[in-house]
C-alpha cells in the first residue's frame, strides 16, 4: 500500500503536527534546497532558487505547500521567512567566495512584503553575509505585488535602492495581464509551471509567450520559464526567445553540497546571471 502523503490539512494527527511546526525553527528542522536556473540560448548556469523544506519528526521531509499557509495564519511566516532569506544569502556568499557568480532567488510571502521591518530584514541579511545585492532576486506572487497598492510600490522601490532585483512569480499569460504590473518596478517575470506544462499542446499558449516576450523587451524585463520538464517545451520556449528556464529537465532541487557537485560537472558556467 502506498504511503499516505503528509498534510497539515487532513493529517490524522494534525494537532500534533501543528504543535511541532510551532517549534520547527527553534529545533532547526527547516532547511533549504536550491533549483538551478539555466540560460536557454547558451545552456549556461545562471542562478538558483532557494526553496524551503521541513524535516518533520515522524513524517519525513515536507514541502512548503503543506505548511506555509499555517505559518502565515499563526504569524510565524515573518520569522521563518527572515531565516530563509538569511540562510540563502549566506549560502550565496559561500558560493561566490568559491569564485562562482550567479543569482540566488528567494520566495517571499505577502505578509513579509507588508511588514514594516521587511526592507531592514533584507538590508541586514545583505550586510551580515556580504552577499552582492545585485545577485539577490526577491520573488513575490502577483497577488502580493498588487494587493498593497501605493504602499507596495514604495516598499519595492526601497528594496531596489538596495540593489536587489524583483521578480513576479507564477505568472500566467492570458489570465494575468502583465500591463497591471507596469506600475511596479519589477525586473523578472517567472512563467507559471502549469502554463509551461500545457505549452506543447496549445498553439495559443505559444502565441501568448511571443506577446509576453515582446512586451518584456519593451519594459526591459527578463523572462524565466518554470517547470520545464522535456526537450519539446524547452525548444518551443527557446525559439520564442525566453531567456531562462528552470525545471526537472535541467535539475531537481538539490541541497547546497549537491549544487557544488552540479557546478563542477556543468559544461558551461555562468554566462549571464539573472
Amino acid at each position: 500500500m502506498a504511503k499516505e502523503p503528509p498534510s497539515l490539512v487532513n493529517h490524522r494527527d494534525d494537532e500534533l503536527l501543528f504543535e511541532e511546526l510551532s517549534h520547527a525553527l527553534a529545533r532547526d528542522q527547516f532547511f533549504l534546497v536550491y533549483q538551478p536556473t539555466i540560460e536557454l540560448q547558451s545552456n549556461a548556469f545562471a542562478g538558483v532558487e532557494a526553496l524551503i523544506r521541513w524535516r518533520t519528526t515522524n513524517d519525513g521531509v515536507v514541502g512548503p505547500e503543506m505548511f506555509i499557509s499555517e505559518l502565515e495564519c499563526s504569524g510565524q511566516i515573518g520569522e521563518v521567512g527572515k531565516w530563509a532569506l538569511d540562510r540563502a544569502c549566506q549560502q550565496g556568499a559561500e558560493w561566490h567566495a568559491k569564485g562562482y557568480r550567479f543569482a540566488v532567488s528567494v520566495n517571499n510571502s505577502v505578509k513579509q512584503l507588508e511588514s514594516t521591518t521587511f526592507v531592514d530584514d533584507v538590508k541586514n541579511a545583505l550586510h551580515m553575509t556580504r552577499f552582492d545585492p545585485a545577485l539577490l532576486v526577491l520573488e513575490f506572487s502577483q497577488e502580493s505585488l498588487l494587493r498593497g497598492g501605493a504602499s507596495t510600490v514604495t516598499t519595492i522601490e526601497e528594496l531596489k535602492t538596495l540593489g536587489v532585483k524583483i521578480a513576479v512569480d507564477d505568472f500566467t499569460p492570458g489570465v494575468s495581464p502583465l500591463s497591471t504590473l507596469q506600475q511596479i518596478p519589477i525586473d523578472i517575470v517567472k512563467l507559471d509551471r502549469n502554463f509551461i506544462n500545457g505549452i506543447s499542446k496549445s498553439p495559443q499558449d505559444v502565441e501568448l509567450v511571443q506577446s509576453l516576450v515582446q512586451l518584456g523587451k519593451s519594459l526591459n524585463l527578463l523572462i524565466v520559464a518554470s517547470g520545464i520538464e522535456d526537450i519539446d517545451q524547452r525548444q518551443r520556449l527557446e525559439v520564442k526567445e525566453i531567456h531562462f528556464g528552470q525545471g526537472f529537465l535541467f535539475s531537481a532541487p538539490r541541497e547546497a553540497e549537491q549544487i557544488d557537485k552540479f557546478l563542477e560537472d556543468f559544461a558551461i558556467f555562468s554566462g549571464r546571471p539573472l
